[in-house]
C-alpha cells in the first residue's frame, strides 16, 4: 500500500510516459522513504491489533507511523542536504498511505465481523443500551465485536442527553422506548447501569415489563476492571433486582467479632447456606475453619473451590454426621472450637414430610448431639440457623426445627457461659431446591412455569445478605434470643413467575404458560417469622430484630427427647408425633380450605417501633 501511495502520487506529479524515468532519478528517496515508514509502521505496531476486534486506535497508530517516517525522511533529506523527494510527492504520498492503510484495514475488519463470521447484518437481534453514561459507551463498543446483536438505540433518564446522538445513536427517554420498540423490531434491552440502587431498578423494570423485551444487566464496573469486556459481563435478570431493597453494609465490628483469629465449627458446610457461610467466614480471616458435612461429594467440591482462595487460614474438611457425638466432642476439644454455626438440616418440606422420623432424627436429636458435645468444650458461641416454617408449623419440617429450637433455648438456661442463638429467616434466593431455579430450568426448557397456589406468598432474601446477617445477629447475641432477620415485603409467587417471563422478552399465558399444583402437603400460604409479633425488639443493627420465646423445662424437654429417641430407634411414627405435638403445640396441619383466610403476620419491618 505504501508503494502504491508513492507511485500515486508520482503519476499525478508527472507526465504517466516519464514516471520510470523519475522513479529511477529518485531511487535513493525512494527507496528511503518506503524503508522509514515500514519501519515506523512497525515501531508503533500497527501490525499487532486483532483487526476483528480493533477500534479508534487503529487510525491513530497508522497516524503515528506515516508521521513518524515522514517525520524521519525531512530529517535524512536535510542531512544529505539534496532533494531526494520532490516536496509535492513528499506531502501527497504521507496523506495516500495514511488512507489506503486504514482503509484496507477497515475493509477487513468489515469482512471478518460480517462475512466470515456467516451473520449478514440484517439478522443481528437489535437492542437499546440503557444508560447513556460511561458504562453504556463501554457496552455499545463491546458490543460492536458482537456478532448476534446490535445496539440501535440509547436510553437514559437525564434530559440533557435526550434528544442527542451518542456513537451516531439516538438518546431518548425510557417513555419514549415503547414507540420504537416495533419500528426497531427490538428484542432486548441491556441496561449499563452499575451504581442504580436496587429500588430505582426495580422501578425501570416495573416500566419495562409491558414492553415484554428481554432484559439483561451489567452488574459492577469491577468486572470491567477484572478483565470481562462489558458483553461477556452480562447477566440474566437476578430476582435480587425484583425484590426492590438495597442491602444495608455489614458491621465490621459484628462480622469480625466471633470469627477472626477463632477456631470456627460450621455443620451443613456443603448445603446453600454453609457453603456460602463458609465464603463469609474465611473472608474475615478465622485461624482455623472446621468443615462438618456428610455428603462426601458437596465437601469434595467445597473444599476444592476455597482452598486455593484462603490459604491464610487452616481449612479442615470433616466427613460426618452430626450424629456422632463422640466425635463431635473430640473436635471440640482438640481443635478448641470457639465458635460454632450450626446449619445442618433436612430442609424440603415434602421430603421431611414422607420421612418424618429421618427428619427428626437430623433436625432434633443433630441438634441435641451437637449441644451435648459442646460440653465436654464450651463454644462462646453457638448460633443455629432456624427457618420461618418454625413459627405455627403446619409441617413436620418446621415443627421439626421449633424442637431444635428448644433444645437451644434449653442449652441457654444449662449453660450461660456461652451465647446460645437462633436466628430464623425466611426463603433464600437461589438456595437449593428454592422455586428461582426451577423456574429458571423451565423458561430455559419452554416447559410451563409451575405455580402452587395464586395466593401463594414468601419472604426472600439473597443468600449473601442472610449470612452476613447471620453472622452479625450471632456477635449482638447476649444468650437465649431468637433474633429475626428483615425479610421484606413478601412477594406472591404467581408475580414472581409472570415477572420472570416477561423479562425473558415473552408473554404469560400465551408464550409461557402458568399451571398451578395445588399447595403440597403442609405448605403454608403464608408464611410468618414470629410467634408473638409484640415481642419483637430492636436491635443495633436495623435488619435484625430479636424476640424472646417461650420455653420448656428442662427435666421436660429431657424426658420428651428421650422419647422421641426411643421413638425413632423402634421406628415408631406414632410416638414420634405424639412427642412433637406435646413440645410443640402450636402445630396443625393446614385446613387448606380455610387457607384464603389466613392473614400473614407482619414482618419486623412494618411492626411500630418498640424501645428496649
Amino acid at each position: 500500500m505504501l508503494s502504491g501511495s508513492l507511485l500515486l502520487s508520482f503519476a499525478i506529479r508527472f507526465e504517466p510516459s516519464t514516471i520510470c524515468g523519475k522513479i529511477s532519478h529518485f531511487d535513493i528517496g525512494f527507496g528511503s522513504w518506503l524503508l522509514l515508514h515500514c519501519g515506523a509502521i512497525g515501531l508503533v505496531g500497527l501490525y499487532r491489533p486483532i483487526l476483528r476486534y480493533a477500534g479508534p486506535e487503529l487510525v491513530w497508530l497508522v497516524c503515528q507511523g506515516v508521521l513518524i517516517g515522514s517525520g524521519g525522511f525531512i530529517v535524512l533529506d536535510w542531512l544529505f542536504n539534496t532533494i531526494l523527494l520532490p516536496r509535492s510527492i513528499a506531502v501527497m504520498a504521507p496523506i495516500f498511505g495514511l488512507l489506503s492503510l486504514v482503509s484496507l484495514r477497515l475493509s477487513i475488519r468489515w469482512l471478518i465481523r460480517i462475512h466470515l463470521l456467516g451473520v449478514p447484518q440484517q439478522e443481528r437481534r437489535a437492542v437499546a443500551i440503557y444508560g447513556a453514561g460511561t458504562a453504556g459507551i463501554q457496552l455499545y463498543e463491546s458490543l460492536q465485536h458482537q456478532h448476534n446483536y446490535q445496539a440501535k438505540i440509547f436510553v437514559d433518564d437525564d434530559p440533557t442527553l435526550q434528544g442527542r446522538q451518542l456513537r451516531g445513536l439516538p438518546v431518548h427517554s425510557l417513555g419514549d422506548l415503547a414507540g420504537f420498540c416495533e419500528s426497531l423490531d427490538l428484542h432486548f434491552i441491556f441496561l449499563a447501569l452499575p451504581s442504580v440502587t436496587h429500588q430505582r431498578r426495580r422501578e425501570i423494570l416495573e416500566q419495562l415489563r409491558p414492553l415484554h423485551l428481554g432484559v439483561k444487566i451489567l452488574p459492577t464496573l469491577d468486572q470491567l476492571l477484572d478483565g470481562k469486556d462489558s458483553f461477556s459481563a452480562l447477566q440474566e435478570i437476578q430476582i435480587a433486582d425484583l425484590l426492590g431493597r438495597d442491602e444495608i453494609s455489614p458491621d465490621s465490628s459484628l462480622m469480625q467479632k466471633d470469627v477472626r483469629s477463632k477456631t470456627v465449627l460450621l455443620t451443613g458446610a456443603g448445603g446453600s447456606i454453609g457453603s456460602e457461610l463458609c465464603r463469609e467466614i474465611l473472608g474475615l480471616q478465622p485461624s482455623k475453619l472446621i468443615l462438618l458435612e456428610q455428603h462426601e461429594h458437596a465437601l469434595y467440591q467445597l473444599e476444592r473451590e476455597l482452598s486455593p482462595q484462603f490459604s491464610a487460614t487452616e481449612l479442615l474438611p470433616c466427613l460426618g454426621s452430626v450424629l456422632e457425638t463422640t466425635r463431635l466432642a473430640k473436635l471440640m476439644k482438640e481443635h478448641q472450637v470457639q465458635t460454632v454455626y450450626h446449619a445442618a438440616a433436612y430442609k424440603h418440606v415434602p421430603l421431611v414430610e414422607m420421612n418424618p422420623l429421618e427428619g427428626f432424627r437430623n433436625n432434633v436429636l443433630g441438634t441435641q448431639s451437637l449441644l451435648e458435645a459442646c460440653q465436654a468444650h464450651q463454644p462462646e458461641s453457638f448460633v443455629l440457623i432456624s427457618t420461618d416454617k418454625a413459627v405455627r408449623p403446619t409441617n413436620l419440617m418446621g415443627a421439626s426445627k421449633r424442637m431444635a429450637e428448644l433444645v437451644v433455648q434449653d442449652a441457654n438456661s444449662r449453660w450461660p457461659e456461652c451465647h446460645w442463638t437462633i436466628v430464623r429467616f425466611g426463603n433464600v434466593l437461589e438456595s437449593s431446591g428454592s422455586v428461582i431455579p426451577l423456574f429458571r430450568e423451565q423458561l430455559q426448557l419452554g416447559q410451563p412455569l409451575t405455580v402452587t397456589h395464586p395466593e401463594v406468598t414468601r419472604y426472600f432474601m439473597s443468600i449473601g445478605e442472610a449470612v452476613r446477617l447471620v453472622i452479625q445477629a450471632g456477635a449482638i447475641a447476649k444468650g437465649g434470643e431468637v433474633f429475626l432477620l428483615d425479610m421484606g415485603q413478601p412477594i406472591r409467587i404467581i408475580d414472581l413467575a409472570r415477572q420472570m417471563i416477561e423479562l425473558s422478552g415473552l408473554i404469560p399465558d400465551r408464550d409461557v404458560p402458568i399451571q398451578f399444583t395445588g399447595l403440597r402437603p403442609g405448605e403454608k400460604l403464608y408464611e410468618e417469622l414470629l410467634i408473638e409479633p409484640e415481642h419483637a425488639l430492636p436491635t443495633v443493627h436495623p435488619r435484625i430484630f430479636r424476640s424472646q420465646e417461650p420455653c420448656t423445662e428442662s427435666a421436660v424437654l429431657e424426658i420428651e427427647l428421650d422419647l422421641l429417641k426411643k421413638a425413632i430407634a423402634e421406628q415408631d411414627l406414632e410416638g414420634a408425633l405424639a412427642v412433637m405435638r406435646r413440645l410443640v403445640p402450636e402445630y396443625g396441619p393446614l385446613d387448606q380450605s380455610q387457607s384464603l383466610q389466613e392473614k400473614p403476620i407482619l414482618n419486623p419491618s412494618q411492626q411500630p417501633p418498640l424501645m428496649n
